[in-house]
């Protein structure tokens, strides 16, 4: 699960990172509504529209309606070269044709709702930050076994549930039977 960052393969086919690799939906959707104010010209009730169109075939699993709208629009404003600047209209709409067209495999929404599969990665992003409320911060250094372990109690604190009591009830120190 990501956002599909032009980082990302590389990385992933070096480490084989994942079996099944997942667009985060809401990032990708964030293309589109960008893409589509580009295509009309800012945030007119067009743009809104028409990313509320491309939205709907994104969801729907519809990739090939979509990349033919987005490089239709494309087409109208003419070619990226000339461009000045990334946020350029005929920049953003090539930019956004190019990161569909390349991620289209990892966008397939409707199987991997019907799988019970996660689309937004919303839940990992927010427990990275629990993570990392533990072990980043000013003057806080951190040998590799000493991070490992400090997270492992860390992810013990979070589950709210009975494993920090039974990590602590196994060491002689702390055990209610000593």
């Amino acid at each position: 699960m990501g956002d599909g960052g032009n980082w990302i393969d590389p990385l992933s086919k070096r480490e084989r990172l994942h079996d099944h690799r997942i667009v985060d939906y809401y990032h990708a959707a964030e293309h589109l509504h960008e893409a589509a104010r580009a295509a009309v010209g800012g945030d007119r009730c067009e743009a809104t529209a028409l990313a509320r169109e491309l939205t709907d075939h994104l969801w729907e699993g519809r990739l090939d309606d979509l990349i033919a709208l987005l490089e239709r629009y494309a087409h109208d404003l003419g070619p990226p070269q000339g461009a000045d600047g990334p946020e350029h209209p005929r920049r953003v709409l090539a930019n956004n044709v190019g990161y569909f067209q390349t991620h289209r495999r990892h966008m397939d929404y409707p199987t991997y709702r019907k799988k019970g599969w996660p689309i937004g990665s919303g839940m990992t992003e927010s427990s990275v930050k629990l993570f990392n409320k533990r072990v980043k911060g000013t003057e806080q250094f951190w040998s590799l076994p000493g991070v490992e372990s400090i997270l492992s109690l860390r992810s013990l604190w979070l589950a709210q549930d009975d494993r920090w009591e039974a990590y602590w009830n196994t060491r002689p120190a702390y055990s209610k039977a000593a």
